[in-house]
């Protein structure tokens, strides 16, 4: 009987290792997910490694599509600092987000902050990739809202502007 009771004893204290062993890596993976060091090392990564959805450095820099999104991006930015609309804040993740919304045939002309929130002024050649632009950028964890509207100039062409909310 007190094998029993031992093995059992043994059995328990194992098994309790173990449950705050996982509690443990659980909450300190949580900790790195979150973690500043996390989210910059992920925005390298979209920036220096070539996919789908990114075209990683060499690509954003040779591309001259890329590299307009870019740096009418980072003119924003640097404005907004300027005019004390915002205090630039992991605006990295901002872009990052709103890069990997863009389509492939959706024109980015402006960007420009109204205080925390980006506008995005650009053009779609038709409703469709207005929408699905519109979307991804909803799907997107970074924006707390994101509302727009659109207008079908004379040259069949959809004009939009949206605004993103950040996340708090």
């Amino acid at each position: 009987m007190q094998k029993i009771c031992h093995a059992v004893s043994e059995t328990l204290t194992a098994l309790l290792l173990a449950a705050a062993l996982l509690l443990g890596g659980m909450l300190l993976s949580q900790q790195v997910l979150e973690s500043d060091f996390y989210r910059t090392s992920k925005i390298i990564r979209l920036l220096t490694v070539d996919s789908d959805q990114s075209p990683g450095m060499l690509g954003m820099l040779t591309d001259s599509r890329n590299r307009d999104v870019l740096l009418k991006f980072t003119e924003a930015v640097a404005n907004a600092y300027v005019n004390f609309e915002l205090i630039p804040v992991n605006e990295a993740e901002t872009f990052s987000a709103v890069y990997e919304s863009l389509g492939s045939l959706v024109k980015i002309e402006e960007f420009r902050y109204h205080r925390r929130n980006l506008v995005i002024v650009g053009t779609a050649p038709d409703e469709a990739y207005y929408q699905e632009f519109l979307r991804r950028l909803r799907s997107k964890e970074r924006f707390e809202a994101v509302t727009g509207h659109s207008y079908l100039t004379t040259d069949n062409v959809i004009r939009f502007e949206i605004e993103c909310v950040p996340a708090q």
